[in-house]
């Protein structure tokens, strides 16, 4: 019985190590999706002349990349550089409060089925600014990591059933020498 109970414990060990492997990478990548919106928002800002306007717009789809939109004090958004079935989207009201009441705030937003973002909003002179991307990237590299995690850990458990089944003919045979 003991015996079964260190294998198993190795086997709980190797499951912790691997789900905290996956959660740190996930954490990771997540955050570095807020890099890129992090910066154009932080530029829409320092060059507050500038009007994100004269650009081309974008229509959000998941593989849309960095957008910017300006919020007004009365949270209408007043430009931007990406549209929502042709009109500029709105983020949740929240969002703008949180980047009023403490000068930023990221969020991963959802505005519809399908289409998440990460965005950053940035407060400033009574406007928010708001900068976003597709998480699609990223989702996908976290899948391919947690399939190969996943992989990784069936091969450790794996290894661990079978030195627990050799540990378990091995002592079969010290016990009975005659059996075969």
């Amino acid at each position: 019985m003991t015996r079964i109970i260190g294998w198993v414990a190795a086997a709980a060990v190797v499951t912790v190590v691997f789900c905290s492997v996956y959660i740190a990478f996930q954490q990771s990548g997540r955050r570095s999706a807020d890099i890129a919106p992090a910066a154009a928002a932080a530029s829409a800002i320092q060059m507050p002349g500038t009007s994100v306007s004269s650009v081309p717009r974008l229509e959000l789809t998941p593989e849309s990349g960095v957008f910017v939109i300006v919020y007004g004090s009365d949270d209408t958004p007043e430009t931007g550089t990406a549209t929502l079935h042709g009109v500029l989207p709105t983020v949740p009201a929240g969002v703008l409060d949180t980047a009023r009441r403490s000068g930023a705030d990221a969020v991963t937003w959802q505005p519809e089925p399908g289409l998440r973002l990460a965005v950053v909003a940035r407060s400033s002179q009574g406007k928010v600014v708001v900068a976003g991307q597709s998480l699609a990237p990223y989702e996908a590299t976290d899948i391919r990591v947690m399939v190969y995690l996943m992989l990784g850990w069936f091969g450790c458990v794996l290894l661990l059933g079978a030195g627990f089944a050799v540990s378990v003919l091995l002592d079969r045979r010290q016990r009975y020498p005659n059996m075969r």
